[in-house]
């Protein structure tokens, strides 16, 4: 995702965010009005008054007040679904008092319609309630975490923080010390995106950037309603660091103690890498807010020992051996495309992409949480996420029969995938080819999509809706109801 976005495309946050007696007073006005939303519920489309194509989901908490300002977290998801980061954040929104927002309109693909997104998002939040222009963060996975990086970075020192679920930096932002905000990232433990975070956490640690990377049990996905929990208490922990916030001593202590707790925990049942990372978050989170001392020098003496020596040496084959793999992956993938689909000389390329990923999803569906189960699901997704978004953004940009054979590729590695029949099916509609386009639906079928709205809604199907196959397909899902 390159960074090219002008000033002018959207108006400063300091204009975006009026003075607290303006906000106060445009919330009064709009209170009485039984379409608003309501504190203590999560609103799923709120549209935007001066652009009603755009939209956001909301939650405010339920002792919301025009009369003091709120911290306020823009979310961005990578498929438009402003609900679930509002979802995952409600809990603690409601507890440390943010309000939250979500985009239904920011997505994958290029930037700008992100920072439009941003900017109709932010004016309306701005108009409607009364935010606390100190304490404006932004998060987002995947796609949207990236981003929220490059739009955090674009209204510079307007934004405090972001918070960065399953990927790290948009392309084009350096992790040095110029960045001009504070970073929480999270990360599942099986999720593809994991080594570039570890990476850029040694990164932002070597440019001495306020930052913290969460792991979490899990693959590509939103962090948990407890990490983003975690998100928002260091941020406070931060908000009071550097006095953008009163300090709350009895938060401090309750936060110090249960990061204490855990770090002896790991200590003492011989966890010393995990202890190591503990100790070092102490000493980095709580620096100036507490005395840190000791967690320095713990951290310190761990990070020397043989044990976390030996799991850093680990780590660092893990990621080049994803890297490896991956490469292998993508080799082969675009030298099957460059036969284009010619049996005789696609087979044996094809015959090795099946291979490795049957091998990998052997491994992947390990019942136990293992290195290589974190591995093998590493780069099985990293491969079916990256060739999938390849494939979208061939579409999107009317390539259709280069979009067909990528998808053909992928349904003949990946054959169990309804969604890769589903959207080759699309494409095949797209470029024309009606009766392959209603075998793909199918085949779709057959392998469990069931989705009956979005084949009834989807304008990418409309050149075969006439066709006999389709309207058997719609019939046979409506019955099964």
């Amino acid at each position: 995702m390159q960074i090219k976005l002008h000033r002018s495309h959207i108006i400063p946050l300091s204009v975006i965010l009026l003075s607290t007696w303006q906000m106060a007073t445009a919330n009064q006005v709009v209170a009485s009005a039984t379409d608003e939303p309501q504190p203590g519920m999560i609103s799923n489309k709120v549209v935007c008054k001066n652009n009603s194509e755009q939209s956001y989901a909301l939650y405010l908490p339920s002792n919301y007040t025009p009369s003091r300002t709120w911290p306020l977290i823009g979310a961005f998801d990578p498929a438009a679904r402003g609900n679930i980061p509002v979802e995952q954040f409600k809990d603690a929104a409601e507890r440390y008092g943010y309000i939250v927002c979500g985009s239904n309109n920011s997505r994958n693909g290029p930037l700008q319609p992100s920072a439009e997104a941003a900017k109709a998002m932010l004016q309306d939040i701005a108009t409607r309630f009364s935010v606390d222009a100190k304490q404006v963060y932004l998060t987002g996975f995947s796609g949207g975490g990236r981003a929220a990086t490059a739009i955090a970075l674009w209204l510079k020192d307007q934004i405090v923080g972001v918070i960065g679920c399953g990927a790290g930096l948009a392309v084009g932002i350096e992790p040095t010390s110029s960045l001009p905000f504070i970073y929480y990232g999270t990360i599942g433990k099986e999720d593809f995106n994991y080594a570039e975070m570890k990476q850029l956490d040694r990164a932002l640690t070597a440019s001495g950037v306020i930052h913290h990377i969460d792991v979490f049990e899990g693959g590509h996905n939103w962090a948990p309603p407890d990490v983003c929990a975690k998100a928002i208490e260091w941020m406070e922990l931060q908000a009071m660091r550097s006095s953008r916030r009163p300090k709350d001593d009895s938060l401090i202590d309750r936060l110090f103690k249960t990061d204490q707790d855990t770090a002896k925990a790991h200590e003492s049942n011989g966890r010393v890498y995990e202890a190591y990372i503990a100790y070092s978050e102490i000493a980095a989170d709580y620096k100036g807010l507490r005395d840190v001392s000791e967690f320095e020098q713990k951290a310190a003496a761990l990070k020397d020992s043989k044990a976390v020596k030996q799991a850093m040496a680990r780590e660092h084959d893990q990621e080049n051996e994803q890297a490896r793999r991956s490469n292998e992956l993508f080799g082969l993938r675009a030298k099957a495309l460059r036969t284009n689909g010619d049996p005789s000389t696609q087979q044996p390329f094809l015959t090795d992409l099946k291979r490795i990923v049957s091998d990998l999803k052997r491994k992947s569906e390990a019942k136990e949480s293992s290195p290589e189960r974190a591995l093998a699901l590493r780069v099985l997704s990293q491969y079916t996420i990256s060739s999938f978004e390849q494939s979208m953004l061939l579409i999107q940009t009317k390539k259709y029969d280069l979009a067909v054979a990528n998808l053909a590729l992928d349904a003949a590695v990946t054959p169990d995938n309804p969604r890769v029949w589903y959207y080759l099916a699309c494409a095949y509609s797209l470029n024309g080819d009606k009766r392959r386009a209603v075998d793909a639906l199918s085949k779709a079928v057959q392998k469990g999509f069931s989705n009956l709205q979005e084949l009834e809604r989807n304008p990418q199907l409309d050149s075969i809706r006439e066709e006999a196959g389709f309207k058997k397909i719609v019939e046979n899902l409506r019955s099964k109801g």
